[in-house]
């Protein structure tokens, strides 16, 4: 039985994998001409996902039970000790990561994992078209019954889309009809660099909030990861709300004007030198009221809030939806009802907390300085790593220390506060 797939990311390989092993016919198409090849930038910082991936540390690699995946060792950049946030006036509030072969958080090379991911679904079986442009979908009597390529047309039962972040697929199948919020869009460039000045100390990733220190137009949110000592990749994102606000020449411009004139990051990058550039936009769109329709399912970036849902859970999405799909196929029905597992899994606690991240980033991208800096005064006083392992009695001793420690703090931000979580 056939399954259509339109995207080579972590998403769209997995789901072919997975779908090669159990016993389908995956075809898959994607626009890139390589394996490997990244749509977008991608700074390859990985994570478990509490509760749905764990994961742990290994001679040969890192291993993922849950994905029957071993990231080899030699794809493994980086372990990041810190993730620190830098409001305009100086003030950080961070998470700090001590060693944990339980739970390794570790920058990786992405393309060389798309490309192991990739040999491992075509050696499944898996038929993996690269340079093939899905230019729409196929419909009949309101279901998807296939896509139109410039290859021609290919027909299946069911179609999965896990096409990034430019999100035309899922909004030609109808799983955003009914959103009524406008869409916004994010303007990202990045630079891989040698950067001599970058210590083992500082592994990990700084994001510099406010835009003081560049002329573009507000609001902008800037990060540096640090992978590995005397490497470095620098990270501008601009919003607006239309899809040609900023040319090209006007991005690089304003990365220039960070990188040289943000003191929060400029040290880090004093004589680094450019090895590679990327660019792209994405759409920011909420969660769609539905991740499936009739003959189609979306995956990963394209229905994640935000234009950036991370590797591995993209990865776990994509053997989600892969699975879901073989056992629509097996019954011989497609419809909403029969892929309704997938819907409840992506629409649970699984999407609610990568929901909860993009609502602080978008929040705190559209505060005012001085607000910046009042918030992260405030967040200075709690240890956010308790957070990131998902485990109940570290997170509830370190929010009780944090009332203590910064009561007077929060009643003074509560407006705030509440307006980082609620955008």
């Amino acid at each position: 039985m056939t399954l259509l797939i339109i995207g080579a990311g972590p998403a769209g390989l997995m789901a072919a994998r997975t779908a090669a092993r159990l016993g389908l016919k995956p075809l898959l198409f994607e626009s890139l001409p390589n394996p490997g090849d990244l749509g977008h930038p991608c700074s390859g910082v990985i994570a478990p996902v509490p509760g749905f991936v764990s994961g742990f540390r290994r001679a040969d690699g890192l291993h993922f039970p849950a994905l029957d995946l071993t990231i080899p060792a030699a794809l493994v950049v980086g372990a990041p000790t810190v993730q620190r946030y830098v409001s305009p006036g100086g003030i950080a509030f961070e998470a700090r990561f001590a060693p944990r072969d339980d739970f390794p958080i570790a920058v990786i090379d992405k393309s060389a994992l798309l490309r192991t991911l990739a040999e491992q679904a075509q050696g499944d079986g898996a038929d993996l078209r690269f340079g093939t442009l899905v230019m729409g979908l196929l419909k009949e009597d309101g279901r998807i019954v296939g896509v139109r390529t410039r290859a021609g047309e290919f027909r299946a039962p069911l179609t999965l889309s896990a096409e990034g972040v430019s999100r035309r697929f899922t909004e030609a199948a109808g799983l955003y009809d009914g959103v009524h919020v406008p869409k916004r869009y994010a303007f990202i460039v990045s630079e891989t660099l040698a950067a001599p000045a970058a210590q083992p100390a500082e592994l990990g990733q700084i994001s510099t909030l406010g835009r003081r220190y560049t002329s573009a137009p507000p609001p902008v949110f800037g990060s540096v990861v640090i992978p590995a000592p005397g490497r470095a990749e620098v990270y501008l994102s601009l919003f607006g709300d239309e899809p040609q606000r900023h040319t090209e020449a006007s991005l690089w411009h304003y990365l220039e004007e960070y990188k040289a004139n943000d003191p929060r990051i400029s040290g880090l990058l004093a004589g680094s030198r450019v090895l590679s550039r990327a660019g792209t936009r994405m759409t920011l769109r909420p969660l769609p009221p539905h991740v499936t329709a009739d003959g189609f399912i979306g995956v990963g970036d394209s229905v994640g809030p935000g234009g950036h849902v991370g590797i591995l859970p993209c990865l776990y999405l994509g053997q989600q939806a892969a699975q879901v799909a073989a056992q629509a196929l097996g019954r011989g029905d497609t419809s909403p009802k029969a892929l309704s597992a997938y819907e409840r899994l992506f629409h649970g606690p699984f999407q609610r907390g990568l929901d909860t991240e993009f609502r602080i980033i978008n929040g705190l991208a559209g505060m005012s300085d001085p607000e910046l800096d009042r918030v992260c005064e405030t967040l200075s006083k709690v240890n956010l790593a308790a957070f990131f392992f998902g485990e109940w009695w570290p997170m509830l001793t370190e929010t009780a220390r944090w009332l203590v420690r910064a009561l007077p703090l929060i009643l003074r931000d509560w407006k705030l506060l509440r307006r980082m979580m609620d955008r």
